[in-house]
């Protein structure tokens, strides 16, 4: 068995608490006071299907980006929390604060779209300045192959043809739009853009990858900070919709 402590103490050594967004609830949000466990499982969202799987692989310890819990509960229903309560399983979820953290969500995003490392951050957005102007259909293509995506959402109100500088936000970054703006970056690659807040893009570019694909790679962001210490098992999960 393995020490509970030690594990969250990993995690918020890499991703303080205090760096989350205020409005966040990162931290414990079934914690059962159980100090060892045995199997963890990582998730990028708590959902019934990752309980099954931490039940049927022994997971007693689930691991995922996006808390459980946000709004105050006035009263608990039979569902994820029962369930996990039901059966010993506890769960910790590190989600604004490794968005921020480095080699976090944001940092894995620009890797994975195959722009390597960003060199510069302002709040939620990591961005770079590029060697070279780029055309922007060959980095849309580039960035669909990368992702495994068969299309995007663009936002090109003014209708651009090449970029020199790129921005990442994983996750619903639409509203750091306007920042994009301000900071001059021509492409902005973000997981959710509202309606309203597509209006704002102005001279920036937006590629819209789906938010579940621009933070599915939490499973390896866990996996790096924490090791091979443990017995780590990745929840399979799927986009909530699909494209037809």
């Amino acid at each position: 068995m393995a020490k509970v402590q030690e594990v969250i103490d990993l995690i918020e050594a890499y991703a303080p608490l205090e760096t989350q967004a205020e409005w966040d609830n990162s931290g414990w949000q079934i914690n059962l006071g159980k100090e060892n466990f045995s199997k963890i499982m990582t998730a990028l969202t708590v959902t019934q299907s990752v309980i099954n799987q931490a039940k049927k692989h022994g997971c007693d310890l689930i691991l995922a980006h996006h808390p459980l819990i946000f709004e105050p509960l006035k009263k608990i229903t039979v569902g994820e929390i029962t369930d996990a309560i039901q059966n010993g399983i506890q769960i910790y979820s590190a989600h604004t604060n490794v968005d921020l953290a480095k080699g976090g969500t944001t940092d894995t995003l620009c890797e994975k779209c195959g722009f390597g490392l960003c060199d510069k951050t302002e709040g939620f957005i990591n961005y770079k300045k590029l060697d070279k102007k780029y055309n922007l259909e060959n980095l849309k293509e580039l960035v669909k192959k990368r992702l495994g995506l068969d299309c995007l959402k663009i936002i090109n109100l003014e209708e651009k043809k090449t970029i020199k500088s790129v921005g990442f936000c994983a996750g619903s970054g639409g509203g750091e739009i306007p920042e994009a703006n301000r900071l001059g970056i021509d492409l902005f690659i973000t997981g959710e853009v509202k309606f309203h807040e597509a209006f704002e893009a102005k001279s920036t570019v937006v590629f819209e990858v789906g938010h579940f694909d621009s933070e599915k790679y939490i499973g390896e962001i866990f996996k790096r900070v924490l090791g091979d210490k443990y017995e780590i098992i990745e929840a399979d999960e799927k986009r909530p919709y699909f494209y037809d």
